[in-house]
């Protein structure tokens, strides 16, 4: 297998693809567990598509591009977790096909091959989580856009006005993911280690990457969106709250095969003999990516497999160096087929009927799969993180999101919170409120004109709008 993809002939790239679509599809198309960041998506995408604006009319903390994406794929699907898992398919599949193009278009190996690609599908199909549509994968794309604009002009040394497109995809995907504007420093050692003027090719990649936040500034200041913009967008993902989704001991034994992998291309690497001074400061670039995805990962609020999917560039890049040394094909084939293996065990552990001995438990994320809600195709609120009661209702008001909605439900002491959350609920009335943190007996208190026309139902914690 390893010599078979050592080639760059269309028939490899044309089984590496059937290969991937052979192992994600059956998994898409069997069963699809819907999770509960997805169905945020989805509601933050249905929100839009009703015409109410990010961050003025949603408190949610998704970045624009990737609100964008989900008010499109709403738009053309509505709420289908197939169209999210067909969508974040793609776009692993591109990202493989991206990096492969990029690092055999600017000869960073000895040779060209399809071995990145390779490692980068089966890695990126260890978890279901790396086929979740999430902002970080959404982001992880643009970040992959950028790296042949950071590294060809500076190497040809001229046509430097190309630096700004890799600083205008950087800052694309920071407005996928706003963590992700810290690879602008894989930009910054890019222009380091390869450009000739050092101080003008930074400030165009600067330039670049402040850009498109300049057009957006500018349109949520004629929109009066400005301070939530900056205090749900720019200010929120820097409080370091660490938290993970999934029991640390799942992350461990998920991630454990990519470690391997790493540790092994590490090692061959640093044995290689001298090569051309491009594909060494290359190398460096990417140790410089591989540090930066570390950060990110371990600085989030929220931590699971997902968010791994960071490391797939730099593992990829790194494989070649493993599958291509001079240890013997055998042992290098049989490698591949024990990652292949882990992998399919995984993935199929559920068809199989293994998940008991391996004890991975993604609860946690899955939305229970059969819910007794009191209310169907209705309007609701949810007061608390429970979001399954709108798998089958329709939220409203702006309090998507429970952590952030605590910038007013958190402050009933103080008449400004008490004001916005008025101001909300005179717009938009929810035919069902469910209180799971026994907040109504506060708010009918404080605000009996709004919250005094819901009388409690036979279901526990739900209250029916009466008017």
């Amino acid at each position: 297998m390893i010599s078979y993809f050592r080639s760059i002939l269309p028939s490899r790239l044309i089984l590496l693809v059937l290969l991937f679509l052979a192992i994600q599809l059956p998994l898409i198309l069997w069963n699809i567990s819907a999770t509960a960041p997805e169905l945020l998506h989805m509601l933050v995408g249905e929100r839009l598509s009703d015409g109410f604006g990010m961050y003025r009319d949603i408190y949610d903390n998704t970045a624009p591009v990737s609100a964008l994406v989900f008010w499109a794929l709403d738009a053309l699907a509505g709420r289908s977790f197939l169209a999210y898992r067909l969508t974040a398919m793609g776009l692993l599949l591109l990202q493989a096909l991206l990096l492969n193009v990029t690092l055999n278009r600017h000869n960073v190996y000895a040779s060209k091959n399809y071995l990145p690609a390779l490692l980068y599908l089966i890695l990126g199909s260890l978890s279901f989580e790396f086929n979740m549509l999430t902002p970080l994968l959404i982001g992880n794309t643009f970040i992959i856009l950028s790296l042949p604009y950071i590294i060809t002009l500076s190497r040809e040394g001229f046509d430097n006005n190309r630096l700004f497109v890799g600083g205008f995809m950087l800052g694309l995907a920071a407005m996928s993911y706003l963590p992700l504007a810290m690879f602008l420093l894989i930009g910054v050692f890019a222009v380091i280690f390869f450009a000739s003027s050092t101080f003008r090719s930074m400030l165009l990649m600067l330039c670049g990457f402040v850009f498109p936040y300049a057009v957006l500034l500018t349109y949520y200041l004629y929109t009066n969106t400005t301070q939530e913009f900056i205090e749900l967008h720019l200010l929120r993902p820097w409080q370091l709250q660490v938290n993970f989704l999934r029991p640390p001991a799942d992350v461990a034994k998920l991630m454990a095969i990519p470690a391997i992998v790493l540790l092994l291309s590490l090692l061959s690497s640093a044995s290689l003999p001298q090569r051309l001074v491009f594909q060494d400061k290359f190398k460096q670039l990417m140790w410089v990516w591989l540090f930066t995805s570390f950060v990110v990962i371990f600085t989030r609020d929220e931590i699971s497999v997902a968010t791994f999917i960071l490391l797939l560039p730099p593992i990829a890049y790194f494989s070649e160096f493993f599958f291509t040394s001079n240890r013997k094909m055998w042992q290098l084939n049989l490698v591949i087929l024990l990652v292949i293996g882990c992998m399919l065990v995984l993935r199929y552990r559920h068809m199989l009927h293994i998940n008991r001995f391996l004890m991975l438990d993604e609860s946690p994320l899955l939305l229970p799969e059969e819910i007794d809600l009191p209310m169907q195709q209705a309007t609701v609120l949810v007061l608390g993180k429970d979001v399954s009661y709108y798998t089958q209702n329709k939220p409203v008001t702006p309090y998507l999101n429970w952590n952030l909605a605590q910038r007013h439900f958190g402050r009933l002491n103080e008449y400004q919170a008490v004001f916005e959350i008025h101001q909300n609920f005179s717009r938009e009335m929810p035919a069902y409120i469910v209180d799971k943190v026994n907040l109504m007996p506060e708010l009918s208190y404080k605000l009996p004109g709004i919250f005094g026309k819901y009388s409690a139902t036979s279901a526990a914690g739900v209250y029916e709008l009466s008017e």
